[in-house]
């Protein structure tokens, strides 16, 4: 292992420039320190940040690495909400996480779907009717409108706009300064207290609820003492299952987007294709487009990594966006490229594309819905290249690395949109 080294620094303080940077600040430092590991002040904290495969497999050792304390409040009040499975640790967090394990099965993901392709077939005729429409906010009330359903959460139709539109506020004003993640925070407000008043009443009359629903499930949980989860907690874990389906709609556009920008990809995707190229379209599309940033967790105990000491209580970040675009691991990364999975063998994502976190999905802090954004992206691609023809007009496409999370800032604008005659039968 060798002696002990200094760790790199980056700067005094960092704040303003990781705000302005966004998704590439982290890679730009390590690129110019030559490291993957780097300190520097993030609001006043000494902060270590970490990029790349092996960075990520130290990141998820549960016996180095804790969640506990480690997510900015600011995250807590918009994105994640407080008292949240992200910032649980041990047997706390395993009962936790046992709620949402059940999504991961075929059957759930394919009920999901199904109400997907339901909500897809009722929007199209509007669709068609208009001149165009802008399907990043087509794919968020969309998704909205099927996680609801699927979850069992009573909604009707004239609050669905109301709930959608908050809903983006938590995502898209968590990492803000200033009005927007004020008005985050009251989203996360109104949406839970909402909540609770469907969970309470549930709990007055559980008899009147399906218990094979998410819904019932979750307002039935208890804690690690028997007791029940009180409802302001539970109301915060059924926004940790619907607010990451209508958070994927931003990679259902950006594999469209890939579509447009790549002709070449369209015609590997014709239906007379295989469907192992399409599996490595949906990895491009997750480990090039930027999702979700970074991860934050503190270091538990005192120990040394290549020399390099780590003390207990350090903040610790990892870069998800440049691990995934990692030049040590990643042959040209920032070209799309399909082909490259053609090489990589079935286990290797776990730590070297970590695009909704490493490690395992049962018993780490990997999202549990992973399978079914990869469900969601190839409806997408199954829509958009088989059963729909659609024009995209002139507009700015670009996609903002300083904002976070980033989207194209048109929302990709489609004119023209018709769905292809079902095939005759002869």
């Amino acid at each position: 292992m060798g002696g002990h080294k200094d760790i790199p620094r980056a700067s005094r303080e960092c704040t303003f420039a990781l705000v302005r940077s966004g998704y590439p600040y982290i890679s730009s430092q390590c690129d110019r320190l030559g490291s993957n590991l780097f300190y520097a002040r993030l609001m006043l904290q000494k902060t270590l940040f970490m990029r790349g495969e092996e960075a990520a497999e130290l990141f998820y050792n549960s016996d180095l690495f804790t969640r506990q304390n480690a997510a900015p409040k600011r995250l807590q009040k918009t994105l994640f909400g407080v008292g949240g499975v992200q910032g649980l640790e041990g047997v706390e967090h395993q009962q936790r996480k046992s709620l949402f394990l059940p999504l991961l099965s075929q059957l759930r993901i394919d009920e999901l779907m199904q109400y997907v392709q339901h909500e897809w077939q009722a929007r199209l005729p509007h669709w068609q009717s208009q001149p165009s429409i802008v399907l990043l906010d087509e794919m968020h009330l969309l998704l909205c409108r099927a996680a609801c359903q699927w979850c069992g959460i009573p909604l009707h139709e004239e609050d669905t706009p109301a709930l959608t539109k908050r809903l983006v506020l938590m995502i898209e004003g968590a990492a803000a300064i200033g009005p927007k993640y004020f008005a985050s925070r009251r989203a996360r407000h109104l949406t839970e207290n909402a909540l609770i008043t469907i969970i309470n009443e549930h709990r007055q009359h559980p008899d009147n609820a399906d218990r094979t629903l998410l819904f019932a499930k979750f307002a039935d949980a208890e804690d690690t003492h028997g007791e029940l989860l009180p409802s302001r907690i539970v109301a915060v874990e059924l926004l940790n299952v619907i607010r990451p389906i209508v958070a994927a709609a931003r990679y259902m556009v950006f594999a469209v987007m890939a579509i447009h920008d790549h002709p070449h990809c369209r015609e590997a995707l014709a239906p007379s294709a295989s469907g192992t190229y399409r599996r490595y379209f949906i990895q491009e599309v997750r480990r090039y487009y930027p999702f979700f940033p970074f991860l934050a967790a503190r270091v538990k105990k005192d120990f040394t990594w290549h020399g390099y000491d780590f003390k207990e209580g350090r903040l610790a970040i990892l870069d998800i966006y440049g691990t995934n675009h990692c030049p040590y691991r990643w042959e040209n990364p920032e070209q799309f490229n399909p082909q490259r999975f053609e090489q990589e063998e079935d286990d290797v994502h776990q730590f070297a594309m970590i695009p909704q976190g490493g490690s395992d999905h049962a018993t780490h802090h990997r999202c549990p819905g992973e399978r079914i954004t990869l469900a969601l992206i190839d409806f997408a691609v199954e829509r958009f290249t088989r059963e729909l023809d659609y024009e995209i007009p002139p507009q700015d496409m670009a996609i903002d690395l300083n904002v976070m999370p980033a989207r194209p800032r048109s929302g990709l604008m489609m004119s023209n949109v018709r769905a292809r005659p079902s095939p005759s039968i002869t």
